[in-house]
């Protein structure tokens, strides 16, 4: 099975990320637009987000993302306001986030995590684990990328 964290960026996903890209010139209305019609809210990225089905997306402005990251539809990163682990996540490199899984609060997913389907995450992830569940929790070590 292929890594889906090899596969090419798409045309629209391109677009996304550009848009989303730095500061400079394009205006608020554009990336309001593209929120508006692609259902997604992103934070400045200072790397590409490969975004597999770019819909439903969620990602608040607080959220640390590294390089390579992958998300699929209905994915929600998001901060905590009050309580325990009151915060915004730290996502690392090569980490890849399957669809409507939910990471929320002041936690770090570690390089190379995988994070099942409809997961809840409200607890730190180790590098390289994969887990599922609600609450989220280790399947197994080690099917990270290489």
């Amino acid at each position: 099975m292929t890594d889906v964290r090899c596969d090419p960026i798409g045309p629209v996903n391109r677009f996304i990320n550009w848009i989303f890209s730095g500061g400079g010139w394009k205006p608020k209305i554009l990336r309001k637009l593209v929120s508006i019609v692609f259902h997604v809210e992103l934070p400045v990225l200072k790397h590409p987000l490969r975004m597999n089905h770019p819909y439903g997306i969620i990602i608040n402005s607080n959220v640390q993302l590294g390089k390579n990251v992958t998300v699929f539809q209905g994915v929600t990163i998001g901060s905590k306001r009050n309580g325990r682990k009151a915060g915004s996540p730290v996502i690392g490199d090569d980490v890849c986030i399957f669809p409507n899984a939910v990471v929320i609060g002041q936690i770090t997913i570690g390089a190379g995590a995988t994070i099942g389907p409809g997961s809840v995450v409200v607890d730190d992830v180790p590098p390289g684990v994969t887990v599922v569940g609600n609450p989220a929790r280790q399947l197994h070590a080690g099917s990270g990328a290489k």
